[in-house]
């Protein structure tokens, strides 16, 4: 019982500073979408303007998870992707920032 009535300070603590931080849920925030990143404008005239591009062989970014896009841009960015439209997407990429990588693959991962 004493397990119990710890954890419940703790979360209800945790709950208190999370307000006076403005941090809110997920599931509060949901009526909210999330802006799309200035740098990401430069994706859409191929993968569309929600992730789900229009051309068959163009990837679908939307859902993707955010690990593998940032590791997909970072690779395209290196060189290290090859084939298809890997010339295109190197020149694309080449000049974003972390910050920026972070951001697009965020915003693409689902989280629009």
């Amino acid at each position: 019982m004493r397990s119990l009535i710890h954890r419940t300070k703790g979360a209800a603590a945790i709950m208190i500073a999370c307000s006076v931080l403005g941090i809110t849920s997920a599931k509060a925030d949901d009526s909210k979408k999330a802006e799309m990143p200035v740098a990401a404008s430069q994706c859409l005239s191929c993968h569309g303007t929600n992730g789900n591009p229009a051309l068959k062989d163009v990837p679908i970014l939307l859902g993707q998870q955010p690990l593998y896009l940032e590791n997909a841009i970072r690779a395209y960015q290196e060189g290290r992707r090859t084939g298809g439209q890997a010339l295109v997407m190197h020149e694309i990429v080449k000049d974003l920032s972390d910050a920026d990588v972070k951001a697009i693959a965020t915003w693409f991962g689902g989280t629009q």
